[in-house]
């Protein structure tokens, strides 16, 4: 523990940040699936589930920075796990949202 915290805490916040890139871009390869639709597609619910796994990575993120930082030495590697996790839930949930926007 110790003074090994703080790097395990920012380690994982680049972790957060990275994998928060990769989850909106595949959110927005698959809201890409609206070109074939035509007028069959559900515009606003592609809309927000776009715009909502956008805010809540961008959330997310700067809440695990606030929470480490505060925190300082003491273990804080929960708060960047549970951004991670709370990523990877809200774009399986917009990329199912905008699967059924698009059929």
């Amino acid at each position: 523990m110790g003074a090994a915290e703080p790097l395990r805490s920012a380690g994982l916040i680049v972790l957060q940040v990275i994998v928060s890139f990769i989850a909106y871009g595949m959110v927005v390869m698959q809201t890409l699936s609206i070109d074939g639709c035509g007028y069959r597609c559900d515009f606003t619910l592609v809309t927000v589930a776009s715009r909502a796994a956008l805010v809540v990575s961008v959330v997310a993120a700067l809440v695990s920075v606030v929470i480490v930082v505060a925190r300082g030495i003491r273990p804080s590697w929960w708060a960047p796990v549970g951004g991670i996790v709370l990523v990877v839930v809200t774009t399986v949930i917009a990329m199912y949202a905008i699967r059924v926007a698009t059929q």
